[in-house]
């Protein structure tokens, strides 16, 4: 299980949501963090379940793997 993060939407400034996921064979991630999500209060970007391709930027003055967009072929 690994760490990423996903964009929150509807916030009116950017931010961001640490979140599990596991790393598949293909360099991609599925997110699982189902026990995260509060559906009253956020709206993720990606919502769990999803196989995203992720990229390296900086959130916080770290580099954070970031879900940039779903993948759209299979593992």
């Amino acid at each position: 299980m690994q760490e990423i993060y996903v964009r929150l939407l509807g916030e009116g400034t950017t931010v961001y949501r640490p979140v599990k996921a596991i790393e598949n064979v293909d360099s991609t991630f599925t997110i699982v963090g189902e026990d995260d999500i509060n559906c009253d209060d956020e709206e993720w970007e990606f919502r769990p379940g999803s196989r995203v391709i992720v990229k390296s930027v900086e959130i916080g003055g770290n580099m954070r793997l970031l879900a940039s967009r779903l993948a759209t072929k299979a593992p």
